[in-house]
């Protein structure tokens, strides 16, 4: 960890990769005294707080990643449903993709950049369907992780929201990419309790 730390430092100085946003230091304690503090869809909208700016930062770049690697999956997954799905998985992704760009993009908050650029055209599959498959139901899995974590710090309504409607479509899309597995008979069942009755 502490190579790949020395790496995001160098690629940072060479502005390769965007730096997470600074957020002002506050004078002092600023208290909440009005139930609008949770508003977010209209009306007076407060700024950002801190722990939202930073999972939107962080969701928009583990899906900037994931949207990177299931454009190369899509590329070259050989079996037409898994295609399909991954069609679908990188629609998702891409929704969310600008609708969490968009919120920080309010604040004039810079966010990070797609990477589909560095998906070379080649349609050679280095990996199996069945590899591919299983990665990005895991990864979408993670996302669950992810975005409920984020939901449980956020006090806007709109960014509730639209954590609420991903996470509705993640696990949908996790719901299928599983039913595939099983029905061609790659999902191992894991370790589990013993059947006391």
């Amino acid at each position: 960890t502490i190579f790949l730390g020395q790496i995001n430092s160098v690629l940072m100085n060479k502005k390769f990769i965007a730096q997470p946003p600074i957020i002002p230091t506050p004078d002092g304690i600023d208290k909440i005294d009005k139930q609008s503090y949770l508003k977010g869809f209209m009306g007076d909208i407060r700024p950002l707080q801190a722990l939202e700016i930073i999972h939107l930062w962080d969701n928009i770049e583990n899906n900037v990643t994931s949207m990177t690697l299931l454009s190369g999956f899509h590329q070259i997954v050989q079996d037409q449903k898994i295609k399909a799905l991954f069609k679908r998985g990188l629609d998702i992704t891409d929704k969310s993709l600008k609708q969490y760009k968009e919120k920080l993009h309010i604040e004039h908050i810079q966010s990070p950049a797609y990477l589909n650029h560095l998906v070379t055209t080649s349609t050679y599959p280095p990996f199996s369907d069945k590899i591919m498959l299983f990665h990005k139901v895991d990864m979408f899995a993670m996302k669950i992780r992810s975005f409920g974590n984020s939901l449980a710090v956020t006090a806007r309504r709109d960014i509730d929201f639209l954590y609420i409607r991903t996470l509705m479509n993640i696990g949908l899309f996790v719901d299928d990419g599983i039913n595939i597995l099983i029905d061609k008979g790659w999902l191992e069942s894991p370790p589990k309790a013993y059947d006391r009755i």
